[in-house]
């Protein structure tokens, strides 16, 4: 897509989503992963928090609250927080040489565009831009007890190598946060992540197929993406 048909795409979309949210995506709409690294123990989180509870339910959407741990010394510790999370987010700022270090409440959008702070309209905008975008790999999945079946392929004979990673996390947890910036407040964090896995690289070009252990009950996602944080070329939650 040329650069001017791109920005006419950005602005349209932007119009759209000061009306508000748009419909479930159709089949042939890409999946757009939305990380969302929040804490309890951040006053500016919650509004991000139900920004990210509000485009969960979107079929083009696979949401993911990634809590981390470096507010913790105001008063509350973060029980969702795992020092990896924080360790994600770090990373993926240093390579998109952003001017943020850590700071939360902050959503990336397919590895590839963030926002930093609870910004509604231009959450929508880079979703609904993106969920227009074509995937670049097919993936499929499939669950036999605790045994999930990955199956992946390029799309037009190759693509970027990347790693393949398997996501578990909780739809709803609700939390009673007694101390700190959010005392008082129940907060209903939606699909919180648990583990987060990378299980093998793949070249971008050869089919893959492979197995991997999963817990009977969990939610899961499988995101492929771009090796060193890139972009996600496809992403699939098991239902």
């Amino acid at each position: 897509m040329r650069t001017s048909e791109y920005m006419r795409k950005f602005l349209s979309l932007l119009a759209m989503s000061t009306i508000g949210l748009t419909a479930p995506a159709a089949a042939d709409k890409s999946v757009v992963v939305v990380e969302l690294y929040t804490s309890q123990g951040c006053s500016s989180c919650p509004p991000a928090d139900e920004i990210l509870a509000e485009i969960a339910g979107r079929e083009d959407v696979i949401a993911l609250s990634l809590h981390v741990d470096y507010w913790d010394y105001l008063g509350w510790k973060d029980n969702l927080a795992r020092p990896e999370f924080t360790e994600r987010q770090a990373r993926f700022n240093t390579i998109m040489k952003s001017r943020y270090r850590l700071v939360t409440p902050q959503m990336i959008f397919n590895g590839e565009h963030y926002v930093a702070g609870a910004k509604r309209n231009k959450a929508l905008m880079y979703v609904d831009m993106m969920s227009e975008s074509s995937e670049t790999a097919q993936l499929a999945l499939s669950r036999s007890g605790t045994s999930l079946e990955i199956n992946l392929s390029a799309v037009g004979g190759s693509t970027s190598p990347s790693e393949i990673h398997v996501v578990r996390y909780t739809p709803n947890t609700l939390v009673k946060i007694k101390r700190g910036e959010n005392a008082g407040k129940n907060i209903d964090y939606v699909n919180t992540v648990t583990s987060w896995e990378t299980i093998a690289e793949w070249d971008g070009a050869a089919t893959r197929t492979l197995k991997h252990d999963v817990a009977a009950d969990g939610k899961y996602a499988v995101i492929v993406q771009t090796l060193n944080l890139g972009p996600v070329l496809v992403a699939r939650r098991l239902d």
